[in-house]
């Protein structure tokens, strides 16, 4: 499922909203300072079904959206919050790693928590799902 992170990254960089943001996942070494940003973070997921032999995995995909806090963040975040719905909701990553995934759906939203002051955010939670192969 971490496979994904390619593909959700290069679709929020297509986004014109997002020009001039930095867009980052969690498993690259980057400098986490830069602002405006998107962190693409693997959190969990369930399991949609489970059978003998495949289950299909349901991975959480959040996306935090993340601002400096200033008399214009609240504009900055709303811009890139619609940008950022409109542009995944719905748009599948199709075939990735053998895998054919389903199209993301939008979960959950909720306030981004920080352990820096000075910085404003939300966070986006995406679903999709995917066949995995087991034991027969």
């Amino acid at each position: 499922m971490f496979a994904l992170n390619a593909p959700i990254k290069a679709r929020l960089q297509s986004l014109p909203a997002l020009a001039g943001w930095t867009v980052r996942t969690s498993t690259e070494l980057v400098d986490r300072a830069t602002l405006p940003a998107v962190d693409v973070r693997v959190p969990g997921g369930g399991v949609a079904g489970a059978r003998s032999g495949a289950v299909m995995v349901q991975p959480g995909w959040s996306l935090v959206l993340a601002v400096r806090r200033s008399a214009t963040a609240a504009d900055e975040l709303e811009t890139a919050f619609a940008a950022v719905i409109a542009g995944m909701h719905g748009w599948s990553p199709g075939m990735y790693h053998g895998r054919g995934w389903e199209p993301l759906q939008l979960a959950a939203v909720a306030d981004a928590v920080f352990a820096e002051d000075g910085l404003a955010g939300v966070e986006l939670t995406f679903s999709t799902q995917a066949l995995y192969r087991g034991q027969e």
